[in-house]
């Protein structure tokens, strides 16, 4: 079984639907870095979407780094963020804005609104492109969100991204093996099969250096001082500069403009293998 092709990446990429995009999957499994570096790389683009986080168990590599500008809820249960994004969603619908949402891991506000409503029918009801990513690694138990919540809960977004991780690949066997046997497992060929695409994100050596700092990766390659923290690096940031202006743009570009938040100057340019 084969996945869809993702299209191919136009120049302008301004869709008149609000989309909102989320990332789901167990802890620790590059969610937030994900969505940080995809939040960025909007903004640098031109787009304005709105930054909402409900991970309130992360602390360190935190969505919340990017700025007083992220919305949080006042609460921390999972039925009082579900009322919150509730609230955020209805208002997408008034404003027009993208927005990016960093949920968490474990047992989230997104699994209660999934429980309790037909999230993906009423969203395109209102309107809203819904985007979801599934973060997974090697492990088996990394596919255990998009089963149960497809499998058992109906949970089919059209725009549905399989997203594997690089820097959870074992590394024992040859990298392009590996990604065929993850893609092998039943729950993704289910996935694939009802149209969902997939993607390599890439791995970046030293990101751990990034998220102690509580910094943002551009304000990191830039050499920004963090107060507290040695002036970082030049390697480190020589690597996390050529992530950002090569890297991760590719990834971006394989996926096309459909999965992504609207960024009015184009998707960034991949930079050449010299960056």
């Amino acid at each position: 079984m084969t996945a869809r092709e993702p299209k191919t990446a136009a120049k302008e990429t301004v869709k008149a639907q609000p989309t909102l995009m989320m990332a789901i999957g167990r802890q620790r499994v590059g969610k937030t870095t994900f969505l940080k570096v995809l939040t960025e790389l909007t903004q640098q683009q031109g787009g304005h979407p709105e930054i909402w986080n409900t991970d309130s168990l992360n602390k360190s590599n935190t969505i919340a780094s990017l700025g007083d500008y992220v919305l949080e809820p006042a609460t921390i249960t999972a039925k009082g963020q579900a009322a919150w994004l509730e609230q955020r969603i209805e208002q997408l619908v008034e404003t027009q804005n993208d927005a990016i949402l960093d949920i968490g891991g474990g047992w989230t506000a997104v699994h209660e609104l999934v429980k309790a409503s037909p999230l993906v029918a009423q969203l395109e009801g209102l309107g809203i492109n819904l985007v979801t990513v599934f973060m997974i690694g090697s492990e088996h138990a990394d596919i255990d969100y998009l089963e149960d919540l497809q499998a058992n809960r109906g949970f089919i977004p059209k725009n549905t991204v399989i997203v594997i991780n690089e820097a959870l690949l074992s590394g024992r066997v040859d990298a392009s093996e590996e990604i065929r046997h993850i893609l092998q497992y039943p729950a993704i060929e289910g996935a694939l099969g009802r149209g969902a695409v997939y993607g390599v994100f890439p791995a970046l050596d030293g990101i751990k250096r990034v998220s102690d700092r509580g910094q943002s990766f551009m304000d990191f390659a830039a050499n920004r001082p963090v107060h507290g923290f040695p002036t970082s690096s030049f390697f480190d940031r020589c690597r996390v500069s050529r992530w950002l202006r090569r890297d991760v743009p590719k990834f971006l570009a394989a996926l096309g403009p459909d999965y992504l938040p609207r960024m009015p100057a184009g998707l960034p340019e991949v930079m050449g293998v010299g960056v």
